[in-house]
């Protein structure tokens, strides 16, 4: 009896520990997860948009992310808990196996078609050509026209053409009083197309020069010459006396405006000073309309010279010429031609 009744004992302990390892084995099991979460990031938020979103999947799911771009972006890369980027060969399409919870983020960046650092978004010029320099709105001076003249800024040597009028090739409209090439146009000759313009603004006070020589081809006094004796006293490499640093001829080459860099600017003859001071009411008022200044009511040089020791000057105070020694200092303002 002794033996039956520990065998019962003994098959009773079994079964339940059997049962028991069966139990421990099915919480085991139940506690693997059947699914996983997939959450799905964007940067930025309004850069585009990832089919399928974030969600629960099913352990071991083959899951295909496409990347849509919204209008002005592109898309960049997929990174994995932002920091791990995933290969994507066709860069919008990425491929993963859901072995574990998993955080991707779809990055996209603005687009600059033509790579000149203005996103297109803010490109009002998104075809500029390679290496231009353009301005904050994306634009290089040959795709802009200020004046809207039909003539692109590049080239437009009158910037601020008044609307509404016929220009030439380089943007100009030659009217007495308009602004063009750095300075104010005074006089037009006959063919209506060309000539003097005076700048905005006196240049550097100085010397004639060449005070102790005559210098050759520099006596001419009528329109158009002024370019000429300047070129003779140049030449010349006459230097000043002292009592300035700078002769007038010079100081009138060397006349450049904010919005061009032309060269040829110089000293005018006396008639073409004579000129200047005759009109030089609405002159005046022409320059003070595109930010000039005014002519002084003091003495002017002239390129005109008048023997071994002096030059001929203008008094813009009363409108006499007379005789100056070039060792004088005079105010200097520069023309040039058209």
């Amino acid at each position: 009896m002794k033996m039956i009744y520990c065998s019962k004992i003994s098959l009773f302990t079994c079964l339940t520990l059997i049962g028991l390892l069966i139990n421990i084995l099915s919480c085991q099991q139940d506690d693997e997860p059947n699914n996983y979460i997939l959450n799905i990031d964007i940067v930025p938020i309004n850069g585009g948009k990832v089919s399928p979103l974030s969600g629960t999947y099913n352990v071991g799911d083959t899951i295909v992310l496409t990347a849509i771009a919204n209008e002005f972006y592109t898309f960049n890369e997929w990174l994995e808990d932002s920091l791990v980027s995933l290969t994507d060969p066709f860069k919008c399409c990425l491929s993963l196996i859901l072995d574990g919870p998993k955080n991707i983020t779809a990055t996209f960046t603005l687009t600059d078609s033509d790579n000149d650092n203005i996103a297109d978004k803010f490109d009002l010029c998104n075809d500029t050509p390679q290496g231009l320099t353009v301005d904050q709105d994306g634009c290089a001076n040959i795709q802009k026209d200020s004046d809207e003249d039909g003539i692109n800024d590049a080239i437009d040597n009158c910037p601020n053409t008044p609307a509404n009028e016929n220009v030439d090739e380089n943007g100009c409209h030659a009217v007495l009083g308009n602004y063009t090439l750095g300075g104010i146009i005074f006089y037009i000759d006959e063919t209506l197309n060309h000539g003097l313009i005076v700048s905005l603004n006196d240049s550097e006070s100085g010397e004639w020069g060449c005070s102790d020589e005559e210098i050759l081809n520099a006596n001419d006094s009528t329109l158009r010459t002024g370019y000429t004796n300047t070129l003779a006293i140049l030449s010349s490499d006459c230097e000043p006396a002292g009592i300035s640093s700078i002769i007038a001829a010079y100081s009138a080459t060397i006349f450049t405006s904010e919005d061009t860099l032309i060269n040829d600017w110089y000293l005018p003859s006396v008639n073409e000073l004579e000129l200047l001071y005759k009109e030089r009411e609405w002159i005046d008022d022409s320059l003070t309309v595109y930010n000039g200044t005014k002519f002084k009511n003091t003495t002017y040089w002239s390129s005109t010279q008048n023997g071994i020791d002096k030059a001929i000057s203008v008094s813009f105070g009363n409108g006499s010429t007379k005789s100056s020694y070039k060792v004088s200092v005079n105010e200097v303002r520069a023309i040039r031609a058209f």
